[in-house]
């Protein structure tokens, strides 16, 4: 049986190893003449054999044409090994660090999906109750900040923020609802009526959730709680939050200061807390030559910390997209100081983070629920002003209703009324694997599949930092 013709180096090749080439080809060349009627010789069709023992083969000899693509190929697929390697090592790390997070379970009734049975890759509008812890567990001793949190020995942890954040991936939406943690509400099952944050409990939200769904329609499907040390060890993470400040500021009770006017100042993480608690926050006014006090305390408090999380994860964002390490540390800070419901699962969470990767922060809409100031029971507390056009068109988003509309304010840069969020359709991947078409919303009338749309118009209360393109975050 004969096969290709090959050049007379190549015939002997795995012969004696002590002889030299040429002896061992002459060796080659007359043996198989001598036994082939002096045919040139051919390459018999045998199993290949491995270059084994002392045999060595020479390394020009078997050289293929295209050894250097074949090298190119090998080292990219090596690569491509090595990249998908480490990317799984972080999913799995990211996934396990997500799955020892702390969890607590929800009523599911009330919620917007109701059927607890959904298909994964729903779409529908999603309420989450966001929650910010209020402690001084993270803040040094030795800070200057520290005497600003006071001894809480005597309170424990309480509510210092209550906002609703809904996702609305099918119309590319989103907005914050906020309740001033002094809003005076009837607390759910007790027949009694006291603060909106005397109904919270980290660790069992049931009674803040039903209490919001009796005194404002809105439901709620999953609940995350974040510490106050999240945002400091956050803004640590990602070096610094910078704020525009075009006159002095302070509040002498949290230790909070800034005492250069004009100026773009960076917070780190302490400094970030007393600022963000800031409810006696005075500026200095040159014209009459003294510190003036923001008389909205709670509303102007809200605004600020609305107008600082924004920034927050602008920068987060901006920062973990091109540095592996802010990210970890943005998840580590995160996940160590947050409470999620049970079936906001990780694959979600991470999901919501990958999706969230493009999201712009300035096409949020955020409001602040109106109220009316009055003293109960010699107390100055917040009630619920649910008569005002603002209210209903608030209430109506958050309730599922009516949804935000889709066109900018004109000529309103103070306002922080309603606009779109572009990037959102990409939360229907936040939500699941399997992106599955949208159910149709219906309103009360039977005639519509739609729901109809508002323009909301709130101007911040209070004061609150401008929109300074050059000092961005």
């Amino acid at each position: 049986m004969h096969g290709q013709i090959l050049p007379m180096r190549d015939l002997c090749r795995l012969g004696r190893p002590r002889l030299t080439r040429a002896a061992r080809n002459l060796r080659c060349r007359s043996h198989w003449r001598l036994r082939n009627n002096n045919q040139p010789p051919v390459r018999p069709f045998l199993p290949r054999v491995r270059n084994y023992g002392r045999t060595r083969m020479s390394s020009t000899s078997s050289r293929p044409r295209h050894s250097g693509r074949l090298r190119i190929f090998i080292y990219f697929n090596i690569a491509l090994s090595v990249i998908t390697m480490v990317a799984g090592v972080g999913l799995v790390y990211a996934n396990w660090t997500l799955g020892n997070r702390q969890v607590v379970s929800i009523d599911p009734v009330g919620q917007t999906g109701g059927d607890l049975n959904l298909p994964v890759g729903d779409l529908r509008a999603k309420n989450f109750l966001v929650t910010g812890s209020d402690n001084a567990d993270c803040v040094d001793p030795n800070s200057r900040y520290a005497g600003g949190f006071g001894d809480r020995s005597n309170y424990g942890e309480r509510s210092d923020s209550i906002m609703v954040v809904r996702v609305n991936p099918t119309d590319n939406q989103a907005a914050i609802l906020s309740f001033p943690r002094d809003m005076w509400v009837k607390q759910a099952g007790t027949g009694r009526s006291n603060r909106i944050n005397t109904n919270f409990d980290k660790r069992s939200p049931n009674q803040l959730i039903r209490t919001i769904k009796d005194n404002f329609g809105i439901s709620i499907d999953h609940y995350v709680n974040v510490d106050f040390c999240a945002f400091s060890d956050i803004v640590d993470a990602v070096g610094g939050v910078r704020v525009p400040f075009p006159f002095r500021a302070r509040d002498t009770r949290t230790g909070f200061r800034v005492l250069k006017e004009n100026s773009c100042y960076s917070f780190e993480g302490d400094h970030a807390l007393a600022y963000l608690r800031s409810r006696r926050y005075s500026w200095y006014d040159p014209a009459v030559g003294n510190w003036q006090q923001d008389g909205t305390s709670d509303w102007g408090r809200i605004n600020r910390q609305q107008d600082f999380l924004k920034r927050m994860i602008r920068k987060s964002l901006d920062k973990s997209r091109t540095d592996p390490r802010v990210a970890a540390g943005i998840l580590t800070a995160t996940l160590k100081n947050v409470i999620t419901d049970d079936r906001l699962t990780p694959l979600t969470v991470l999901q919501l983070g990958q999706a969230m990767r493009d999201f712009n922060t300035e096409t949020m809409g955020n409001y602040t629920m109106p109220g009316l100031g009055q003293l109960i029971d010699n107390e100055s507390v917040i009630v619920p002003d649910f008569d005002s056009s603002t209210s209903k068109k608030i209430l109506a988003v958050f309730q599922g209703k009516a949804s935000l509309s889709t066109t900018l304010p004109d000529a309103k840069p103070a306002s922080l009324s309603t606009t779109s969020v572009p990037v959102l359709q990409v939360v229907a991947a936040a939500m699941s694997n399997t992106a599955q078409p949208p159910r149709s919303t219906t309103t009360t009338s039977t005639t519509t599949t739609t729901i109809p749309s508002v323009e909301i118009d709130q101007f911040p209360r209070g004061v609150v930092p401008p929109d300074d393109p050059t000092c961005p975050y």
